[in-house]
């Protein structure tokens, strides 16, 4: 008797640009965490270094709250996707933002 160790692309019953996607993140459930970080970290780095290229001075936090709360609207636009994003990522996303901007208000700039 042969198993099957996970369901093809072709098995998976959804047309679009939904069906890829949603199959990648259904095999490999570490794609969307791992996608919104790279996403979070792109944001970050490059807010950061373009305010120092144009002021001179920048600041880690401010840097870092923009990303997350572009990463949280990104996270929030994925769930209108079903199964595509696990809510445990969502509040994780929410609390990243929270915390970035908690520490950009209590720092000395």
């Amino acid at each position: 008797m042969l198993f099957k160790a996970y369901q093809t692309l072709t098995e998976y019953n959804q047309t679009g640009l939904q069906a890829p996607i949603t199959y990648v993140a259904t095999v490999v459930p570490l794609f969307i965490p791992l996608t919104l970080f790279v996403f979070f970290m792109i944001i970050a780095l490059s807010t950061y270094f373009s305010r120092t290229r144009f002021t001179g001075r920048s600041n880690i936090f401010e840097s870092a709250a923009v990303a997350g709360y572009a990463t949280t609207i990104l996270a929030f636009s994925m769930t209108l996707l079903p199964n595509l994003i696990n809510t445990l990522t969502l509040v994780v996303c929410v609390v990243v933002s929270i915390v970035f901007t908690i520490l950009l208000y209590f720092s000395k700039e």
